[in-house]
């Protein structure tokens, strides 16, 4: 049996925060959480799930709109980052160590979101049992919110190498590739300080779904899809949309 961690467990450390988190400013943040609070057409108080939540910059948002938030993430690091920022803001938030693939609720839940290509890290087999789960942990009516990679655009730009200067000098570059036999996105990362002293290289694998393939999985767990865009402004899915957002609802 190897004893190689699956990657989100490599991935998501302490070297993601630094490269990730200075993209995630406050507008950036609002301005997302401003879109989920309004596609999932939230009553007052809803109870809500943030499946992988990360170090929580949703669902700090969300409760501070007055929505009862879980956020559940495998990284006990980041959930301790989380729990920081909600106590120093005066805001109660349940936050819950757990695999995304065995999620303990039953029917807890008026609505659940999944955001930034947080789904897709495992097997088809046991993504399915993450969507699975989802469905469960939902009230009937429930709506579901998912934000991923969209397939279609990743066919017509399938390999590619991007740097890009980030405000504090340093440098980021991202290469891409497209595994088209099993649908998965290969990308490998290279982070450098400014002054060059210090390098991270990090690499990750997603399984890209078609809006179809998604649509069909979300039907046979009971979530029917109500709405389809190419991103958070609402636009229409095309080949040319980087994102592909569905809202579904539990029947």
């Amino acid at each position: 049996m190897s004893s190689t961690p699956e990657w989100p467990v490599a991935f998501f450390d302490e070297d993601y925060l630094t490269i990730y988190r200075p993209m995630f400013s406050e507008e950036v943040t609002t301005r997302e959480t401003e879109f989920i609070e309004s596609a999932l057409a939230l009553h007052a108080g809803s109870k809500l799930l943030d499946l992988a939540c990360g170090f929580g910059r949703h669902a700090i948002g969300m409760a501070r709109r007055g929505y009862q938030v879980t956020g559940l993430d495998f990284n006990a690091g980041y959930l301790e980052i989380a729990e920081a920022i909600s106590r120093e803001a005066g805001l109660r938030v349940h936050w819950q160590h757990g695999d995304m693939r065995t999620l303990p609720f039953e029917g807890e839940f008026d609505a659940a979101y999944s955001y930034f290509t947080s789904f897709g890290y495992f097997s088809d087999d046991e993504n399915e049992k993450v969507i699975e789960g989802i469905a469960r942990a939902l009230r009937p009516d429930g709506r579901f919110l998912i934000d991923v990679i969209n397939r279609d655009w990743i066919l017509t730009h399938p390999t590619h190498r991007v740097w890009n200067q980030r405000d504090d000098g340093s440098l980021l570059m991202e290469e891409t590739s497209f595994d088209l036999r099993y649908s998965r996105v290969i990308a490998r990362q290279i982070h450098l300080t400014p002054d060059g002293a210090k390098r991270l290289e990090k690499s990750y694998v997603v399984r890209a779904y078609t809006c179809a393939e998604l649509d069909a999985m979300l039907h046979r767990h009971g979530l029917e899809t109500r709405e389809a865009w190419g991103g958070i402004e609402r636009s229409e899915l095309t080949t040319e949309s980087r994102r592909l957002v569905l809202l579904a609802e539990r029947a």
